[in-house]
């Protein structure tokens, strides 16, 4: 059967078109949040931030259209907001920033410069990382050029769910593929919509990802009605049936050749085809195989990119609240195996999801999830989800 689903897999990164080529510079905020830096000693273009040494910015100064930093000692001396000034308050262009034989310049346009604007001040200590870092005197992070960035230490819960994520730092990732046996849920028939009479918990097991720190795709499946050959629609839901998730909810067919049920053994992958362009897989190897390429803002050239695995209870119009007291529980999900993926196509190498590149996130509180180790080389594992915590 795995052989069976991986072979469809490699056909379909086969055809994927080729990732851009990926600068793995990076600056990071004082709150910790990424963006990519485009390059060096260059021409800025639209929506990049780019590093100038103090001579080849006093030779070469930015347009009026961006922002400007000084940095000196590893922090943020100036900020010149010259796009504000012009465009936002109809004031003189305060020009270039007076440069002295210290530090360097970093100058953003667009989205990078709102980014540049929300998170930092003077006085923020600026680190750079990739193959620019420590840069100017700019304090080190992250990775060296060739290797992987670590994972967060922890991450905070999003409030409104039960769930299980392992999710990857920032890197250079470009997909994430694995098998898993569908778990079996169980709702709280005590919770259901007064109106609907539908239960207010359901059910979902996904992958996604992030783009840059702003950019969340999730996609997956999740807990469904079906429809039978008449066109009737079942009572409660009953099936998973795939989905995608960024700026809308969009999901595939309610035909029998998209529904997969509990215990059954599934293929699902998210990975990068073009620019700005993710394609999600579901299949079982033999008879059901879902695909689609879909558009994902924020998952472009120069921008690090987070990969993730999720299990979950969700809770119905509950998104960002504390999550409500259920019964509901989703049992016997198990992940024989996880990779990432690093490169395009063919030429992508398949890296295990092992305990050393993610971040462990069990949420709401961990007393709610239990996690069962198969093989931790293989990022293999059981997950079960209880509403109600298991004594």
């Amino acid at each position: 059967m795995l052989n069976k689903i991986s072979a469809i897999l490699i056909l379909m990164l086969a055809a994927t078109t080729a990732v851009f080529a990926q600068n793995n510079s990076q600056i990071v905020a004082p709150n910790g949040l990424i963006y990519q830096i485009a390059g060096k000693d260059r021409a800025r273009k639209d929506e990049e931030i780019v590093v100038y040494t103090p001579e080849y910015y006093k030779k070469n100064p930015t347009p009026k259209n961006g922002v400007d930093v000084s940095v000196v000692d590893g922090k943020v001396s100036v900020i010149n907001d010259r796009a504000g000034a012009v465009y936002l308050q109809n004031k003189p262009d305060p020009g270039a920033i007076a440069v002295g034989e210290k530090g360097f310049v970093l100058s953003a346009n667009g989205a990078a410069r709102k980014w540049i604007l929300v998170n930092f001040k003077t006085g923020d200590e600026v680190k750079i990382g990739g193959e620019l870092a420590g840069f100017g005197g700019a304090g080190k992070a992250r990775a060296k050029p060739g290797e992987e960035v670590p994972p967060a230490a922890s991450i905070p819960c999003f409030p409104g769910a039960f769930y299980r994520k392992a999710v990857t730092s920032f890197d250079t990732w470009t997909g994430i593929a694995g098998f898993v046996k569908l778990g079996t849920p169980r709702v709280d028939e005590d919770r259901l919509d007064a109106a609907t009479k539908q239960p207010l918990d359901n059910f979902s097991v996904y992958m996604g990802g992030n783009a840059g720190g702003n950019y969340e795709v999730d996609a997956g499946v999740s807990w469904e009605f079906t429809t039978d050959e008449t066109g009737k629609k079942s009572e409660r839901r009953n099936a998973f049936r795939p989905f995608w998730r960024t700026k809308t909810w969009n999901a595939a067919p309610a035909q029998k050749e998209y529904y997969f049920y509990p215990g059954e053994m599934v293929q699902m992958a998210v990975f990068i085809v073009a620019p700005k362009k993710l394609r999600l897989v579901v299949s079982n190897g033999k008879d059901k195989t879902f695909q689609t390429d879909f558009d994902a803002e924020g998952f472009a050239p120069n921008t690090f990119r987070q990969f993730k695995r999720v299990n979950a209870i969700d809770q119905v119009r509950n998104e960002g609240k504390p999550v409500q007291k259920t019964k509901a529980q989703i049992t016997g999900a198990e992940w024989t195996q996880t990779f990432l993926l690093r490169g395009a196509g063919a030429d992508a190498k398949q890296i295990p999801l092992d305990k050393s590149r993610f971040t462990d996130m069990r949420c709401s509180d961990e007393k709610h999830i239990v996690v069962t180790t198969i093989d931790a080389a293989k990022g293999a594992e059981k997950i079960d989800i209880f509403g109600t915590p298991k004594n």
